[in-house]
C-alpha cells in the first residue's frame, strides 16, 4: 500500500507496465479525485477495475459475461458481485499490482468501504499487490483495516526542486509578458512556501503469502 504524488504513481503505474517480463503481469489503477467525488462511490471504483482486469484478457469469462449482463438489465451489480467477478478476473494473471492513486481524495464516508473491499481482494488473491498513495492522515485508517504493518517510505518537497519547477513552468508560459515582476516573486516565495509544509507518505501492502 502506499502514500505519494501523482507524479510518484505515474512513475510506478509506467515502470510496472513496462516493466512485465511476460509471466502474465496485470497492472491497473484508479485515479481518485476531490472535485469528482460525488462519482466516486466504491461500486464504481470496482468496475472500473473490473473493466481494466477483464480488458486484459483474451476471451471475457463466462460467468463475468452473464452477470454484466444481468447487471445491465438489473440497475447494475452490487459491491460484493463486483468483488467476485474481480477475484474471477484476477485469478487469470500469475500477478496483478493494483494502483490507486490520491486515495484521500476518496469521498467522505466512502473511504472506508473502499478499504474494506480493497483488503478483500487482497486477502482474496494471493497473486495481488496494493500500491496506494495519499497524504499521511489516511495511514492510520490503513493501518485499522489491514490489520498488519504497513511498509511506508515518506517523500517531502525540497524547496530547491518546486522553485526550479516553477520557474521553468513561469518560463514556458505563454502569457508570461503580462506578469509583472511583483507577482512572479511572490508565486516563487509562497508556492514553495506552502507545498513544503506538506509531506507525503508512501507504502507498499502486498497480501499475505499462501
Amino acid at each position: 500500500m502506499c502514500i505519494a504524488n501523482r507524479n510518484i504513481s505515474s512513475l510506478v503505474i509506467d515502470g510496472l507496465s513496462g516493466g512485465s517480463d511476460g509471466d502474465s503481469t496485470l497492472v491497473i489503477y484508479f485515479y481518485c479525485n476531490f472535485q469528482t467525488q460525488k462519482s466516486q462511490v466504491t461500486a464504481h471504483m470496482l468496475i472500473s477495475l473490473l473493466k481494466q482486469a477483464v480488458g486484459a484478457l483474451d476471451v471475457i469469462p463466462e460467468e463475468i459475461d452473464r452477470k454484466a449482463k444481468q447487471g445491465s438489465h438489473g440497475g447494475g451489480l452490487s459491491v460484493p458481485e463486483i468483488l467476485r467477478l474481480l477475484q474471477v478476473a484476477l485469478g487469470y494473471h500469475k500477478r496483478t499490482f493494483i494502483c490507486i492513486d490520491a486515495l484521500d481524495e476518496c469521498g467522505t464516508g466512502r473511504l472506508s468501504e473502499f478499504l474494506r473491499s480493497l483488503r478483500s481482494i487482497v486477502t482474496g488473491s494471493p497473486n495481488v499487490r496494493l500500491f496506494v498513495t495519499g497524504r499521511p492522515h489516511i495511514q492510520a485508517g490503513l493501518e485499522e483495516h489491514y490489520g498488519r504493518p504497513l511498509q511506508i517510505i515518506k517523500f517531502k518537497p525540497v524547496k530547491g526542486d518546486i522553485r526550479r519547477y516553477l520557474e521553468k513552468k513561469l518560463e514556458d508560459d505563454e502569457f508570461r509578458q503580462e506578469m509583472d515582476s511583483e507577482l512572479k516573486a511572490h508565486i516563487m516565495e509562497k508556492i514553495p512556501e506552502k507545498i513544503s509544509e506538506m509531506y507525503v507518505d508512501e507504502a507498499v501492502l502486498s497480501s499475505p503469502s499462501r
